[in-house]
């Protein structure tokens, strides 16, 4: 950022070729007052931004009323510094939220993880048994029709469906919720370990 300081007597007769103008004093009175910004932008075109940096101030706050004059102080400066931080603030806690959100999925997930092999170990010997007694009652039945089969085939399925789905989702959600004694209870249950060690 360029710029060239002048004296302060320079300033109003040149005020056309300025866009921006910072005050930064120690006068005990307003320096820049309302008359000699309008009566200055009278022959400016365009707009301008002052922005009032001393303490006490020293532009008029009449100032801001004039055509085309933007006019902002310390307070104003600071009041909108902060209306960006907590802006800023406000984006980083949504954002955060959302990380602990996902987190919390994640965390859950992994646990999920735990139950899978014990889940899926028991979907196979069930399913390894519901083939075994289907073939046995096929043959009880002594039945050939493709499409009878095939009939009876899918019903032991929606059955076996129906009957293991709800504890196996029941043991996924106790693990998700990180509670291994039912895990434990249900390893027990259907011999998990057992087959664990003799595979």
């Amino acid at each position: 950022m360029g710029g060239n300081p002048i004296k302060f007597e320079q300033v109003l007769p040149g005020f056309g070729k300025y866009d921006v103008m910072f005050v930064a004093t120690t006068a005990p009175y307003f320096l820049v007052t309302n008359e000699r910004i309008s009566n200055a932008m009278k022959e400016k075109k365009g707009g301008m931004m002052i922005l009032d940096l001393s303490n006490p101030r020293t532009v008029d706050e009449k100032v801001a009323t004039i055509g085309g004059i933007k006019l902002m102080n310390l307070d104003q400066i600071a009041e909108m510094v902060e209306k960006n931080m907590n802006a800023r603030l406000n984006k980083v806690k949504t954002v955060e939220n959302i990380i602990s959100e996902e987190v919390c999925v994640l965390e859950a997930s992994m646990k999920r993880l735990d139950a899978e092999p014990l889940v899926k170990d028991v979907f196979k010997n069930i399913e390894n048994l519901r083939e075994k007694e289907l073939q046995k009652a096929l043959q009880m039945l002594d039945e050939k029709d493709e499409k009878k089969i095939k009939i009876i085939e899918e019903l032991t399925k929606a059955v076996v469906e129906s009957i293991v789905s709800t504890p196996m989702n029941n043991i996924r959600r106790a693990s998700e919720q990180g509670k291994p004694d039912v895990l434990e209870l249900a390893s027990k249950l259907f011999d998990y370990k057992k087959q664990e060690q003799a595979d």
